[in-house]
């Protein structure tokens, strides 16, 4: 597999975490003196499996980026990376339950993003002869 299909792969890996991860957050209870974030964390709950989920994404997420640092040039690869945030963006606006409001500014950043992203990726012009 290519280095940029593996930087794709950690994208769509580390996307989908930090939307777990998300939804975990929400689901668990806040970190307190009490305890109880703890407590919900060792005993299974929905938001619990949430958590583990997105750790586990990130994780896998870490073992693509690895391969893909190694065989694509760092210039490349973290342009790739900046993808993530117009996946997860459009997954909070898009998919049922999130409620996440849709902005033209927010459409803007993703569209200089997505400009970048073209920048860096197409082919240099080559000087004439």
């Amino acid at each position: 597999m290519s280095g940029i299909r593996w930087a794709l792969c950690s994208v769509l890996l580390v996307s989908v975490a930090q939307l777990l991860l998300r939804s975990a957050m929400v689901s668990l209870p806040p970190v307190a003196l009490n305890g109880a974030f703890f407590t919900a964390v060792l005993y299974p709950q929905k938001g619990t499996l949430l958590l583990v989920l997105g750790l586990l994404g990130y994780l896998a997420s870490m073992a693509c980026w690895y391969v893909a640092l190694h065989r694509l040039p760092l210039s490349k690869a973290y342009t790739l990376l900046s993808l993530s945030y117009i996946l997860v963006w459009a997954a909070a606006i898009w998919l049922p339950g999130w409620h996440e409001p849709f902005s033209l500014r927010g459409l803007l950043g993703v569209l200089l993003i997505a400009a970048g992203v073209l920048v860096i990726f197409l082919p240099a012009p080559r000087p004439k002869a």
